[in-house]
């Protein structure tokens, strides 16, 4: 053969297999194409077709493998799989996809290595890290999910990662979480968009932000005896650092604050703040963000901070020149105004009106809104609130009275990302392996029992597909706070109603109830809750939420504590209060009170020591009510139910109550909030 006969067959070999390679790509395209389609069958054959003439095809076996564990051929499924990876051991796609089936079928520590094989092969694969952070997770891994979820959430905004990022978080010691910038910056976005109940972040925010050099260094200087003036707390540069991190300021202003130490630090410089304006010392507008955002933060925790005599004496001469200034229409310096929105709510004020029609910088205009015009805005709701049922139970007058008093609880911001799905899969999303009878696709028209201050009515609104949503509340104080929220967000599927739950009539019908914290405020809540449940349709779901005796051991301490000391709710008692507990050695009866979240607001305070009615329940006697009215046990919103599946591992579906009641005594402070849990009617 001559040198042309050798081209001339090379260009042949050549030709022929470009034309073999545009053939499998053909083939492959058109499987993928039926695969996307739902015909699985046609999608089968192409793939076929496609390792016919390429036994090694990465892509078709990878997806021939996806094909085999929809079938249910999970085994079959990995073997492909596995196949796939040993063709192209440079895809991360065929590790993906067999990480996502092994994690179906319970091999969740392959899953993990095929996951991080995904990142290895290529970091920015979407999705990976997302699967990758909630195994680990899932797995009572934590800090090594929060690290994933930091990592993937530099390069993707995947609400997945938010959400993870946020339960690792509440999972994890706030000692034990290392502080970086990284991590802050989310925090911070956390808190300010949010990716949560900004209360649910609190207590770690607060964590972190002690260990920033400033905070540390503001700690070691209001120690000293003497310390008066705010210049001796912070630097200049100290002050930059802390506006540069943003943390402070997203925390102030975005949930009362859940830190006894950070608390120090606070009234030590609105002490500090006070002192100056009373002397005569003028730290100039440095100081303004920072006063401001405090003034916020006071009025979100509705002003439960001590404040001392010689603070009261000063603070009456401040309040009086401000009064005096707004009926005059004087100038009054912002710092002033700052100061004072810092002890007492600004609408307190005589003209305060007076004040909101003049301008401010944007710092003090945000505390005019929060403290004057929201405040006006409610008070101009509360007389169109609709009247549903009477309230002529003397019980639930007391409670009426309480919350008309202190509205439960203040709240600043939702959820920013709350994807409205289907209750169906809302619940399968929330408790895998449930047997659950399908709602359907209907619009389901939900009750919210007792709303308060509209925070989970909304959420609720939000969160399911095409709700209808009717809530409602003893309380007009609390409506009228809620209405107005509901009337930021523009929300036009949320309906409000004052009315008392042992009133209600049976001339509506509802697909999901939920009564969250309420029952037990009742006069006989089982009455209460059987009540409602007349109001629920067949096959139809109740979201409660019920006090747990167990968990609630160390604030019946203290409350037997105070009855015999003959103490009763007032403002000024529940801040003496709060100044003993602060007092006390970690571990002491009373010292344990600041490990519940409400005790660093005034009104969930009120609710936590001094509540007119309250019933706690035990595990065994929620199973005996379901028993008895026909009731199915869907599952515990809880993050212990991680915990819970390593404890009982042959309880997949996690709905064994005597199981429940077991990890509970061993776990006593596993529902510290509530019992939140699902159940469905028969």
């Amino acid at each position: 053969m001559n040198r042309k006969q050798r081209r001339a067959e090379g260009k042949t070999g050549k030709d022929a297999a470009r034309s073999s390679s545009l053939i499998e790509d053909t083939l492959f395209r058109q499987a993928i194409t039926h695969h996307q389609a739902g015909r699985m069958r046609e999608a089968e054959i192409s793939y076929r077709d496609v390792l016919a003439a390429n036994p090694r095809h990465s892509g078709a076996l990878g997806y021939l493998g996806l094909l085999a564990h929809q079938a249910g051929h999970s085994e079959a499924a990995i073997d492909l799989l596995h196949k796939a990876i040993a063709s192209d051991r440079r895809n991360p796609e065929p590790h993906y996809n067999l990480a996502r089936i092994l994690s179906d079928t319970g091999r969740d520590d392959e899953a993990i290595v095929h996951n991080r094989k995904v990142l290895e092969i290529d970091p920015a694969f979407p999705g990976a890290h997302n699967n990758l952070a909630a195994l680990l997770l899932l797995h009572g891994r934590p800090a090594d999910a929060l690290a994933t979820a930091i990592q993937g959430l530099r390069k993707d905004d995947a609400p997945g990662l938010k959400s993870t990022f946020v339960m690792a978080l509440r999972q994890l010691d706030p000692a034990s979480v290392k502080r970086d910038p990284a991590l802050v910056q989310l925090l911070v976005r956390a808190l300010r968009e949010p990716w949560c109940r900004p209360r649910d972040l609190s207590a770690t925010a607060g964590a972190i932000l002690l260990r920033t050099p400033a905070m540390t260094r503001a700690v070691e200087r209001a120690s000293r005896a003497g310390t008066a003036h705010l210049a001796e707390m912070f630097g200049p540069a100290d002050l930059a650092a802390l506006d540069a991190d943003g943390l402070l300021n997203a925390l102030l202003t975005s949930s009362p604050v859940a830190s006894l130490a950070v608390e120090r630090i606070l009234t030590a410089i609105r002490r500090a703040a006070l002192n100056d304006i009373a002397t005569g010392v003028s730290g100039g507008d440095v100081w303004l963000p920072l006063i401001s955002a405090l003034g916020q933060q006071g009025f979100l925790n509705e002003y439960v901070f001590d404040v001392s005599d010689p603070e009261d004496a000063q603070l009456e001469t401040l309040r009086r020149e401000v009064a005096g200034a707004a009926a005059q229409g004087a100038a009054i310096a912002p710092i002033k105004l700052a100061i004072l929105a810092s002890y007492l709510p600004l609408h307190s004020i005589e003209d305060a009106e007076k004040l909101a029609a003049q301008s401010w910088p944007d710092a003090v205009a945000a505390l005019i809104r929060q403290h004057i015009t929201d405040h006006r805005d409610e008070a101009d709701i509360r007389g169109s609130i609709e009247r549903l049922t009477a309230i002529e139970d003397g019980v639930s007058e007391k409670v009426r009275a309480q919350y008309e008093e202190n509205p439960y609880p203040r709240w600043s911001r939702v959820f920013a990302e709350t994807q409205a799905l289907p209750v169906d899969a809302y619940i399968g999303m929330r408790f895998p392996g449930v047997p659950y009878r399908p709602l359907g696709n209907r619009a389901p028209e939900i009750l919210i029992a007792g709303c308060g201050t509209g925070q989970h009515a909304i959420q609720r609104a939000q969160q399911f597909q095409s709700a209808n949503v009717l809530a409602i509340d003893l309380s007009l104080a609390s409506l009228s706070y809620a209405i107005r929220k509901t009337k930021e967000l523009g929300l036009a599927n949320l309906r409000y109603a004052q009315g008392d739950i042992l009133a209600l009539g049976g001339d509506r019908i509802f697909d999901i109830i939920d009564s969250s914290g309420v029952l037990h405020h009742l006069k006989e809540p089982l009455t209460g809750w059987r009540r409602l449940a007349g109001l629920l349709r067949p096959g139809g779901l109740m979201h409660i939420g019920l006090y747990s005796a167990t968990a609630r051991r160390d604030i019946n301490t203290a409350r037997d504590l105070l009855a015999r000391q003959g103490r009763e709710y007032s403002v000024s008692e529940v801040r003496r209060l709060r100044a003993e507990v602060a007092a006390r050695a970690p571990g002491d009866e009373l010292h344990n009170l600041a490990n519940f979240s409400d005790f660093f607001s005034m009104s969930e305070c009120r609710d936590l020591l001094f509540h007119v009615q309250e019933h706690q329940f035990s595990i065994p006697q929620i199973g005996d009510f379901l028993h008895e009215s026909g009731f199915a046990f869907l599952g515990f919103e809880t993050p212990a139910r991680t915990s819970y599946l390593r404890r009982f591992p042959g309880d997949r579906a996690a709905t064994n109550l005597a199981n429940w009641a077991v990890f509970e005594a061993e776990n006593p402070s596993t529902f510290a909030t509530m019992y939140q849990f699902w159940i469905q009617k028969a």
